[in-house]
């Protein structure tokens, strides 16, 4: 109730009405809709609390997560700090353009974001642009200048289990169209984005079943959506539909999209039948899609 979602009486009970407001939750924070509190959910519900000023923020491991990193991050990046993507998630590059920040702003740079630092972004945070103006020319041109082929890209592909087949298939096809690619299997979607961290991937592309249906997912926060993924992840989705009939293009809040420091998507497939018998035009789809962006860049 307290992050906006009605619950009606607060009785300790599971009720229609709490599963109502919890799926009204978990649409609002672009995570799957399922009724149900599971790690995810949860995890979201604790991020939601935290608001810019309830806590010092700073670096440490694991990192910290929330609605505060976010508002942090989108003030820095609206002020020529950038770290790549506002995903909420109180990283090393978080840290240090917080750091510089105090610099420039006279401040102490000890790298922590208390009451004078964030007086200050709010002072000044609101006189520049758009964070998202900024995240859009910086993946503009990281990805200006790289010919029609995939030659020197770098490019993670990721599954949980019993896709092998599938990920080699567009493994071969990247590398034939010049790419450097490895892949990655693991149960957890978080080990697969640091991996592709890791490696300094160009591109992270994951692939699973879900029963529950089709669609490629790029990353979708309270206060940016990635441009590259979004756009490519389009391409890729009307070039699917061939085979998996519909099949949108949606932004989520997933793990692999959201802790990957580069553009990822997240193919789902809901029929591994159609999958197994055609993942092979499925590479091809991919890789014609990621060839295509690099020619074109990003619109």
């Amino acid at each position: 109730m307290s992050l906006g979602h009605e619950v009606g009486d607060i009785d300790g009970r599971f009720g229609e009405s709490t599963q109502t407001a919890l799926k009204a939750f978990q649409l609002s924070r672009s995570i799957d809709v399922d009724g149900i509190c599971g790690p995810q959910t949860w995890s979201q519900l604790i991020e939601a609390g935290h608001r810019l000023g309830s806590r010092l923020l700073y670096l440490q491991v694991p990192p910290l997560r929330g609605d505060d990193i976010g508002d942090l991050q989108r003030l820095l990046t609206s002020l020529g700090f950038s770290m790549g993507q506002i995903d909420g998630i109180h990283g090393q590059q978080t840290a240090d353009s917080l750091v510089d920040f105090q610099l420039n702003a006279g401040l102490v740079p000890d790298g922590v974001c208390g009451p004078t630092t964030i007086e200050f972004l709010h002072r000044v945070g609101n006189r520049f642009g758009e964070a998202t103006d900024s995240n859009r020319l910086q993946e503009k041109q990281r990805f200006s200048n790289l010919g029609s082929e995939l030659n020197g890209l770098k490019v993670l592909l990721a599954e949980r289990g019993g896709l092998d087949a599938v990920v080699a298939s567009l493994r071969r096809t990247l590398v034939e169209a010049g790419a450097e690619v490895l892949t990655s299997h693991h149960p957890d979607w978080s080990n697969h984005a640091q991996q592709a961290n890791t490696f300094n991937a160009d591109f992270c592309i994951g692939v699973e079943v879900r029963q529950e249906g089709s669609s490629v997912c790029h990353f979708l926060g309270d206060h940016f959506e990635s441009p590259t993924g979004k756009q490519l992840g389009a391409v890729i989705a009307t070039g699917l539909q061939q085979l998996f009939a519909e099949i949108p293009s949606i932004g989520m809040r997933l793990p692999l999209l959201r802790e990957t420091r580069m553009p990822a998507l997240l193919i789902r497939i809901g029929d591994v039948n159609i999958l197994v018998k055609d993942h092979l035009a499925m590479s091809q789809v991919v890789t014609d899609a990621m060839r295509d962006f690099v020619e074109t860049g990003l619109e």
